[in-house]
């Protein structure tokens, strides 16, 4: 089948087309060389993309975004024929699970579990923070009232200190009082 009666697209395009950057496909057309895939040249040996190749990037893309490790994916794209590709139907999930080594779901697995240690981790800090901010506040308003009432008690001493005081300058001018003046007053 030649691809020359097709319409051919550059990199940019193609990446806006995918939402992914110029360097990503870049890299995904490489490792798509790598495992056997071709892409047609034009005379400056830049790759041009056609409707098959964007449909095997959408492909490529939909397999790591549901967690396939990149090779795996690769592979999986580059064996599928080019009619397979255009009609964009999906290999079976026994063929993509035959892809897939003991090493390969172990580690998906772990990463996994370490995603949702580590939510649950994070949720508990929030939590713990959430719980100590909130023992901050009790601490806080319960400091605040003791010094409220500290400072109640302190008035209350500072009146009754004034007030000795004015009893003693009164019982001082008593005793100054000679015995008629207080007996007669």
């Amino acid at each position: 089948m030649s691809n020359t009666s097709k319409y051919g697209y550059f990199a940019k395009n193609v990446a806006i087309n995918l939402e992914v950057t110029t360097s990503t496909l870049r890299r995904w057309s490489i490792e798509l060389e790598k495992a056997g895939y071709t892409f047609e040249r034009n005379d400056k040996d830049q790759r041009i993309y056609y409707q098959h190749d964007i449909n095997a990037f959408k492909r490529l893309k939909k397999l790591i975004s549901e967690g396939t490790i990149l090779i795996d994916a690769i592979n999986t794209v580059v064996s599928m024929d080019s009619e397979t590709i255009d009609a964009q139907k999906t290999p079976s999930v026994y063929q993509s699970e035959t892809r897939l080594t003991v090493q390969h779901i172990e580690e998906i697995l772990d990463k996994k579990i370490n995603k949702a240690i580590q939510k649950a981790y994070e949720d508990g800090r929030k939590q713990g923070q959430e719980e100590t901010l909130k023992q901050i506040e009790r601490l806080e308003q319960r400091s605040n009232e003791r010094d409220e009432k500290l400072m109640s008690i302190f008035r209350a001493l500072q009146e009754e200190k004034e007030e000795v005081k004015q009893l003693i300058a009164i019982s001082k001018e008593e005793k100054k009082k000679n015995f008629w003046q207080r007996f007669f007053s």
